[in-house]
């Protein structure tokens, strides 16, 4: 029996999907529309309002019923891509924000059980949302897998049992680490447009070396992406993926072009809009930079007061808590009182979850939601709207229609918004975005002829610059390639190494006064690093100012580092201070300013720099950030990762001890001690009893 729909032959169905999904969201009575369109809806390949209002539907649905979730019947596209995944060893499968891309995944998954399952993303907050649906949503479905969200090259894993591992990219990059993994059943990749050469975005080059190096120790490997058109020259990779995309959506998104006249009518025209929406509606407004977010946050007329309202004691602790560690003219404090909610990758990841948790909680009087291009990284919401004030990333990097459409793609939600809109903010200046625009055929640097790529892939012998550069450092092709390729682009390496040896006399005469008087301050070897690493002179005393703090041998809270700054720069913005602080602390100093000064470290030895002088650099100030931010401890990274506040990941440590690996495990300890800390932050409280509530 065919138990497909047969579609109609039009030249694109999805035109007529959603003028059928348009009247189902303007009818009142949206079951009698169901039932009466039952075959038209049915035909059209949109099951899930179909439902068993026809015969052929109800048949369908008995037979593409989900074995993750007994109350949802897969719609016909998620059937095919199960098909497909079956058929091919690789496959890239690209549909729209609304497909329900994941859950396809996790659906294969329930239903072949591969033993060893890694699933990459690109931030930790998609770490978050894998996790959750498997630990919360399909915990039984999926009760016989160990879920890890780390890999550490000390640990033995046990492959024997089932396991699913959720890592960002840069976990996987390292020989050694990936060198764990003999055989790989599955293999997920999300967010995969991220692949695409960009020879200014260090992280691209990550992204592509992680797959690479995953994709050939695995049987079988999808990866996910946004509605792109294609990926060039395939051909080029030894495993060529099957590729196949989409436009099957079963929500539709309408965007509403608000045209102003001059740049500082955004907010007010923001105001308006805000206004005109039900309160009940819950909407992002989207900015390119935190630092508009806090503009807003000033000088908006529009209030929502949900917080005394609500008389949620959680948020009434957190706001008292955020007083206390952050400041008490924290943007996001002021939001809050006005009844907004934030979300943007400078914060810490469990302030996130906290927030992003009260906007998509259907109980909660909390429907505005400030976001920046965090949003566009694969984070599901339940916005009916979105409000996109300018279309840029950040000051300077305008949209193209494909981020623009992407962005849009964040509205709507099945059975609960069939219609999202998005209201666009265009000053004259702004570019029209057309959505045939959107599709692009995007090309992975892996199959680039990059001068990174031929680096990390053994064509180097082409390329004199590289040659003559390893006979600067003194060392091998094999030495750089393991100690450098993996983590940094080769302009940037040739940028660092010019710029060392320029400030070398003065990086060794501070490291001699450091090394011959340990009790003096390091913001003079801060500064001299900082000087290497290219900060330019704007704001460069304030920076290193809040960098030295941020890197003391003892943690400090935000407070006491904003408190210090303002008082060493009384003229500098409270919120500039607070805002440069929590994004050093949160990415900056961990993620970049480290890897770089290590690299400096590096050319010193290779230039055979006194060892006492490379032991002060590291005893000064990378000891420091190694112990600050858990670079060497795979426990208390866990902890970070999974959104506990850095500030009280001692003391948790200190109470259930370090010895897992295993979110189970993890989960298992911090169950059995919850009594036991009362004392922590009410973010990290919130995580731990988000995690042992899960059941």
């Amino acid at each position: 029996m065919n138990t497909q729909p047969n579609m109609p032959q039009f030249e694109d169905i999805q035109i007529y999907r959603e003028e059928y999904i348009r009247e189902l969201d303007q009818t009142n009575d949206k079951t009698a529309f169901a039932i009466n369109n039952a075959s038209s809806l049915y035909a059209l390949g949109l099951t899930m309002y179909s439902r068993n209002y026809s015969l052929d539907s109800l048949i369908y649905n008995a037979f593409a019923m989900s074995s993750l979730d007994d109350n949802i019947a897969l719609h016909p596209e998620q059937r095919k891509i199960l098909g497909l995944i079956q058929e091919n060893r690789g496959l890239i499968f690209s549909a729209p924000t609304s497909f329900g891309k994941t859950f396809v995944v996790f659906e294969y998954i329930c239903r072949t059980r591969p033993q060893n399952v890694v699933m990459i993303v690109p931030t930790l907050a998609l770490i978050d949302e894998y996790k959750q649906k498997i630990i919360r949503q399909y915990r039984e479905q999926f009760s016989d897998y160990n879920i890890y969200l780390s890999v550490d090259p000390e640990k033995v894993y046990d492959f024997s049992q089932k396991n699913i591992f959720i890592v960002t990219h840069d976990r996987v990059i390292d020989e050694n680490t990936v060198s764990i993994f003999e055989s790989i059943d599955f293999l997920v990749i999300d967010e995969v447009y991220k692949l695409q050469k960009d020879a200014s975005n260090e992280r691209v080059l990550i992204l592509n070396v992680a797959y690479y190096n995953m994709v050939k120790r695995s049987k079988k490997y999808v990866l996910l992406a946004p509605f792109i058109s294609g990926v060039k020259h395939l051909e080029k990779l030894d495993d060529v993926p099957a590729f196949y995309a989409t436009n099957y959506s079963p929500v539709v998104n309408d965007v509403k072009t608000c045209e102003i006249l001059d740049e500082e009518d955004r907010i007010p025209y923001a105001d308006q809009i805000l206004q005109s929406i039900p309160v009940q509606d819950n909407t992002l407004i989207y900015f390119p930079t935190v630092v508009q977010i806090d503009s807003f946050i000033q000088e908006t007329t529009t209030s929502y007061p949900a917080l005394e309202e609500d008389n949620n004691p959680v948020l009434n602790e957190f706001v008292a808590w955020g007083r206390r560690e952050i400041h008490p003219e924290w943007s996001i404090i002021k939001a809050l009182e006005k009844g907004f909610l934030v979300h943007h990758g400078q914060l810490p990841l469990g302030i996130r979850m906290l927030e992003l948790s009260l906007f998509n909680n259907s109980n909660s009087r909390f429907t505005r939601l400030i976001c920046t291009s965090t949003l566009l990284e694969g984070v599901n919401t339940t916005a009916k709207n979105i409000i996109i004030t300018k279309p840029n990333r950040s000051y300077d990097k305008t949209f193209d229609a494909f981020d623009f459409y992407n962005l849009v793609g964040r509205t709507g939600r099945l059975y609960q918004h069939y219609l999202g809109y998005a209201y666009y903010i265009k000053a004259p200046s702004d570019p029209v975005f057309e959505k045939e625009q959107a599709l692009k055929s995007i090309e992975f640097e892996l199959t680039d002829a990059s001068i990174d790529m031929d680096i990390n892939f053994g064509d180097y012998a082409s390329h004199p610059e590289f040659v003559e550069l390893l006979a600067k450092l003194g060392i091998t092709y094999d030495e750089y390639k393991t100690q450098i390729a993996r983590k940094h682009r080769f302009s940037t390496v040739q940028f660092l190494l010019g710029n060392y040896f320029q400030n070398k006399s003065e990086l060794i005469d501070v490291l001699y006064r450091q090394t011959v008087d340990p009790n003096q301050s390091k913001i003079s070897l801060v500064r001299i690093l900082c000087k290497i690493l290219g900060m330019g002179p704007y704001d460069f005393k304030l920076k290193t100012f809040i960098i030295n703090r941020l890197t003391y041998k003892y943690r400090q809270t935000v407070r006491e580092v904003v408190d210090a700054t303002k008082q060493s720069y009384p003229a500098t913005n409270i919120s500039k201070i607070i805002n440069t602080v929590i994004r050093y602390k949160s990415s900056y100093i961990e993620f970049d300013f480290y890897s770089k000064v290590d690299l400096i470290r590096y050319f010193m030895e290779c230039d055979k720099v006194s060892i006492s002088l490379i032991h002060t650099l590291h005893e000064r100030l990378l000891k420091n950030i190694e112990m600050l931010y858990y670079l060497n401890s795979p426990s208390k990274k866990l902890l970070k990762d999974m959104g506990i506040y850095e500030g009280d990941i001692d003391q948790i440590i200190r109470v259930i001890g370090s010895d897992f690996s295993s979110v189970s495990d993890l989960e298992t300890l911090l169950a059995r001690n919850y009594y036991k800390l009362s004392e922590i932050s009410v973010v990290s409280r919130y995580i731990i009893a988000r995690l042992i509530n899960s059941n």
